[in-house]
């Protein structure tokens, strides 16, 4: 087993608390903008919208390394995943001007620079 495969998994292994009530699901995200692929852990309280989402591996954009390290990952868990690509980013429908659940505690609205 590879060096990266046994990090994610060790990673895994020490979120993935099997909480009662809590849902979890895999989430790998090809980032373009750092060429790399990064792999997450999102678990999820039963009626909560607070999404708790852990850093389990980053590695260099390589194929044969990622499909070896997916494999890996696959072999150990069946929790679903969800592939996501930075070159298709969701915009949330209207901007976020005020969000306190992501730490946003004020008003991120425009203000234009006064003289």
């Amino acid at each position: 087993m590879l060096k990266e495969s046994k990090t994610l998994l060790a990673n895994f292994d020490k979120y993935f608390l099997r909480r009662y009530q809590w849902r979890y699901h895999l989430m790998i995200v090809d980032n373009h903008l750092f060429d790399c692929y990064t792999f997450f852990l999102q678990a999820q309280r039963a009626n909560e919208k607070l999404l708790h989402s852990y850093d389990l591996l980053e590695i260099p954009r390589d194929e044969a390394l990622y499909q070896q390290v997916l494999a890996d990952l696959q072999a150990h868990t069946k929790l679903s995943i969800e592939f996501r690509n930075t070159h298709h980013l969701v915009h949330p429908g209207t901007n976020i001007v005020h969000d306190l659940e992501h730490g946003h505690g004020r008003s991120t609205r425009y203000r234009p620079e006064t003289d």
